[in-house]
């Protein structure tokens, strides 16, 4: 059966979707038994993965940054072939990305892949937001 939109409609429909990764529910799995009030997805510049709502001090936004893609300091390792793809796919995007974040109109924390695993992110948002150690 043929699709009842064009091509770039689909596009723009498809790109509105989002289902959540594994490290996006952890977090916020985390956060909700916390009982930190956060919101998922915030439509805000910069399309952050939370933010955190802490009134009377101004909310946080996270980017949980995956370690290949985002090219994690302690993990990232440039694929050894197709050298000249994954410079220009990962390496020059993230220049921008990082760029791009440095100008954003309200703080904001990056949380790693490996921090998530480890479960060092959790020490993180409890420093942000008050916490005790978690």
């Amino acid at each position: 059966m043929a699709d009842v939109f064009s091509k770039e409609k689909r596009s723009e429909i498809m790109s509105k979707i989002h289902q959540p990764t594994r490290l996006e529910r952890k977090v916020h799995d985390w956060l909700k038994g916390m009982k930190i009030r956060h919101q998922m997805y915030p439509k805000v510049e910069g399309r952050p993965d939370i933010r955190i709502i802490m009134p009377g001090r101004g909310d946080i936004y996270v980017f949980l940054d995956g370690e290949f893609w985002h090219m994690c300091p302690r993990h990232y390792r440039r694929p050894k072939s197709n050298t000249d793809y994954w410079i220009h796919h990962i390496e020059e995007a993230e220049k921008r990305r990082t760029e791009r974040r440095r100008r954003l109109p309200y703080p904001w924390i990056r949380i790693w892949e490996c921090q998530v695993r480890s479960g060092e992110y959790k020490r993180i948002i409890l420093s942000l937001v008050g916490g005790a150690d978690g």
